[in-house]
């Protein structure tokens, strides 16, 4: 076969786009499923929101936590609201003072006058 031949032409004439369509198939790809791709920017965009939530909300709960903090303070503070207070959560009562009971459990008073007789 010479170099002259038709086919040997239309050969030479095609590597070119070939390898040119090669290259920008190649960067195409890549673009969108590279590691860098358009994929993964849309996944990073996706995941940045709920970061971005997962912040607002970290932040809000931070905000209520610091104001009641602030209520906390000796000079916002109502003495006898931290007495009463204490005593509940340590279940505790003064010798003096005098207790008494709820029956919340109870569904109505005929289970209450049913359970005292």
């Amino acid at each position: 076969m010479s170099s002259n031949s038709p086919v040997f032409r239309r050969l030479k004439q095609a590597v070119a786009p070939v390898i040119a369509f090669t290259v920008m198939a190649y960067f195409i790809f890549h673009s969108v499923e590279g590691e860098r791709g358009l994929l993964t920017y849309w996944s990073m965009q996706d995941r940045v929101s709920e970061i971005a939530k997962v912040f607002d909300d970290t932040k809000e709960r931070r905000e209520k936590l610091e104001q009641h903090v602030l209520s906390l303070r000796a000079s916002h503070l109502d003495p006898d609201l931290l007495d009463e207070r204490a005593r509940t959560m340590l279940n505790a009562a003064h010798p003096d003072d005098v207790i008494i009971f709820h029956h919340d459990g109870y569904q109505d008073m005929a289970t209450i006058a049913a359970v005292t007789k």
